[in-house]
């Protein structure tokens, strides 16, 4: 069988020579990755994201799918950008990196539990935290 040439990029003066495969699956995640990210900061609005002082409970657009869905983007970029430079090394933090983001998730929605309350608990239920639901809830 024969290997597919790698695709070479050339950007601010430094050459990458990224194999075709790899460069294919590293797509894969960081588009949906960099999706995720920036639909849930506009959902939120930036000042929100940077912050970290919502005033509601948004449970519109990304976020009626998956609670974090910015972490699950940055986790999904991560990988995406690991293949992209064949970085084994890099996806080896990858459960590290999940872990991580998952404590600082449960942190904020302890914190969202106190501030909203009975609102946030019903929405806690309603919708998974970082990997959403493949088909609708019955």
């Amino acid at each position: 069988m024969l290997a597919a040439p790698p695709v070479t990029l050339s950007v601010w003066g430094v050459t990458l020579s990224i194999p075709l495969d790899h460069l294919l699956v590293g797509l894969a995640f960081v588009i949906p990755g960099a999706w995720l990210g920036i639909a849930g900061v506009r959902e939120v609005t930036l000042r929100v994201a940077e912050l970290h002082r919502p005033e509601r409970v948004v449970t519109t657009g990304v976020y009626a799918h998956v609670r974090h869905s910015q972490y699950l983007g940055g986790v999904l970029s991560h990988v995406g950008i690991s293949f992209v430079l064949s970085g084994l090394c890099s996806l080896l933090v990858t459960p590290v990196m999940i872990v991580v983001n998952f404590l600082i998730a449960r942190k904020e929605e302890t914190e969202l539990l106190r501030e909203f309350g009975k609102v946030y608990e019903i929405y806690k239920q309603q919708v998974p935290m970082l990997i959403p639901r493949l088909r609708a809830k019955s």
